[in-house]
């Protein structure tokens, strides 16, 4: 079994001697960057971690694996948007703060899927679910857009209708 080394970013030493297994769970996760380098037992040269393990981001290898179901990432990238900006004005009384972190973990998970978007097809009942509970938190988003943006123009309009001082707007009504 190789002996697997890679560049710690921020320091620009190596790491290792790590098994291929524990260095390909750190790329999967985030910790290392497609761009950081790697080097193996057997490799002239370093090589970046994202063409050392190509086959976590291309269908070339991804044999026995299947692709992660459609809109998963797009449901979470909006659903992780949508909760970090609502949490700003909780958030300044301090009760949006874990929205605020929900909302950059969702974000997070979505950036490791995509270093990983194929999975064993024993998971793909997990992430259907997952899609599901995203898709979900999403249209209850825009309901609540499209209710807030309704509420203000009805309250525009009422508003309207009482600087004008009432005349017209219902038949029948009394002068005031």
């Amino acid at each position: 079994m190789a002996s697997w080394y890679y560049v710690i970013a921020k320091t620009r030493e190596k790491s290792g001697p790590h098994d291929e297994a524990f260095v390909r769970a750190r790329f999967i996760a985030g910790d290392i960057a497609p761009a950081t380098l790697v080097w193996h037992d057997g490799l002239a040269n370093w090589i970046p971690a994202g063409d050392a393990f190509a086959a976590l981001q291309a269908p070339s290898g991804s044999e026995g694996k299947v692709p992660l179901p459609d809109s998963l990432r797009a449901w979470m990238a909006f659903v992780g948007v949508m909760t970090i900006l609502l949490s700003i004005p909780p958030a300044l009384m301090l009760y949006g703060i874990p929205m605020l972190l929900a909302g950059c973990a969702t974000l997070g998970a979505r950036a490791a899927l995509g270093r990983a978007p194929f999975v064993s097809p024993d998971m793909i009942p997990f992430f259907a679910k997952l899609k599901t509970l995203f898709a979900c938190w999403g249209w209850m988003y825009i309901i609540g857009l499209f209710l807030a943006v309704l509420g203000l123009l009805v309250y525009a309009a009422v508003a309207i209708w009482a600087l004008s001082g009432g005349q017209g707007f219902f038949p029948g009504a009394p002068a005031s």
